[in-house]
């Protein structure tokens, strides 16, 4: 499977909710392969992927939902994921190894700066996400 860096932590905080009915059906159907099979193999990257397949706003140069430099900002915050959880672009990781790397690399605090311009972070919901990860790691 083939996940953009930024969307490891968007898979955390998912709700069903997303930009048209197939955009959330794939999503839908991503996070449950995940979550039946963390020892899926992930691949890592700084570009549109499996997600982002049947996203409404994929455009010819990737990501357009704000305009052009839309791509750009997606980019920056997977590089910064990256570079958090210490894995190369092209990098391969589990799902467990993946949430692993964030529980020890990210604080809830982190996605304010991670995500600052995301229209789903108001939400919430990968800041709840990312604590409850945090909680299971912690047995609570």
């Amino acid at each position: 499977m083939r996940l953009r860096a930024h969307h490891l932590l968007c898979l955390l905080g998912f709700r069903g909710l997303g930009y048209s009915p197939e955009f959330v059906e794939n999503m839908s159907h991503i996070a449950e392969r995940l979550r039946s099979f963390p020892q899926i193999q992930l691949e890592i990257l700084g570009q549109p992927d499996d997600i982002c397949s049947q996203c409404p706003f994929l455009g010819e140069g990737g990501c357009q939902d704000k305009g052009p430099q839309s791509e750009e900002e997606r980019r920056k915050r997977d590089l910064d994921v990256m570079e958090r959880i210490e894995v190369e672009e092209g990098g391969k990781l589990t799902w467990s190894e993946a949430e692993e790397r964030i529980r020890s690399a990210l604080t809830p605090g982190d996605l304010e700066r991670i995500c600052r311009d995301c229209e789903w972070l108001p939400q919430g919901y990968c800041t709840q996400g990312l604590e409850n990860l945090i909680k299971r790691a912690e047995g609570r």
